[in-house]
């Protein structure tokens, strides 16, 4: 099982939404706050959230499935 990134930002509703389901399904990530990276904010500053595995990501909105699948690949 890989360890998934969740490239967010600090009050983005749609980003505390997918971390609830992917807490929800038991599904192992870390957040990551892009404004602490200028780069970050540069590759994602309109696509939040994006979920990764450091390989594919998975931009909003994806499912729990999708989630599951990235995790397992």
């Amino acid at each position: 099982m890989k360890k998934l990134k969740l490239y967010s930002r600090i009050e983005c509703p749609l980003c505390e939404y997918a971390a609830e389901q992917l807490q929800a399904a038991g599904i192992d990530f870390t957040e990551v706050d892009i404004d602490d990276s200028a780069p970050l904010i540069k590759a994602y500053h309109i696509r939040i959230p994006v979920l990764s595995d450091g390989v594919q990501e998975l931009n909003w909105p994806f499912t729990v499935t999708q989630a599951k699948e990235l995790s397992d690949g």
